[in-house]
């Protein structure tokens, strides 16, 4: 009898141990779903603060040539805070944005040309987080047979992107 109540033990606790594995791994299974599908897509948000950059810089660009009489070239200045002193901005780069005639920044009509409005425009590299962003062309007259439907599209090469219409100064987010 005695041996009976020993394998029922045994029995009886290797159930238990794989049991409490068993709700372990379950509740770990679950956690990382969950966080997997309710934390944001990093290159989506960043791409999404990239947009966000690029059309305050155009507005920007466009007010500054409208002040300035409506020139060709405005030269638009980069400040960041002080190191001693969080208040106080101090100039750190001043670069040149050429303009179209209806005051947006413009470059030639190529994936090349996009990419230098994005130079000029966020005057940074063509990256996002590490990630390369690829800019490409589309003629409105292609797409539409409207010269104004013209655009650069800045894309991650996971599907994420927004699009610049060089004619209007619209910055649409997709």
């Amino acid at each position: 009898m005695q041996k009976n109540q020993a394998s029922e033990e045994r029995n009886r606790s290797v159930f238990f141990n794989v049991s409490v594995v068993f709700v372990f791994v379950a509740l770990m299974v679950i956690f990382i779903v969950y966080f997997y599908v309710t934390a944001p897509n990093i290159k989506r948000v960043n791409l999404d603060n990239l947009a966000n950059s690029f059309t305050t810089s155009v507005n920007s660009a466009h007010w500054q040539w409208q002040a300035q009489g409506r020139p060709e070239i405005i030269i638009m200045s980069t400040f960041a805070p002080r190191l001693d002193d969080e208040k106080t901005l101090v100039e750190v780069d001043k670069h040149p944005v050429f303009m179209n005639a209806q005051g947006w920044p413009k470059a030639e009509f190529t994936g090349q040309g996009c990419e230098e409005i994005w130079s000029m425009v966020l005057n940074t590299a063509l990256e996002s987080e590490g990630f390369r962003v690829i800019a490409e062309f589309y003629d409105g007259v292609k797409l539409s047979g409207d010269t104004l439907q013209s655009r650069c599209r800045y894309r991650l090469s996971t599907g994420q992107y927004f699009e610049y219409k060089v004619f209007t100064g619209e910055v649409i987010k997709h």
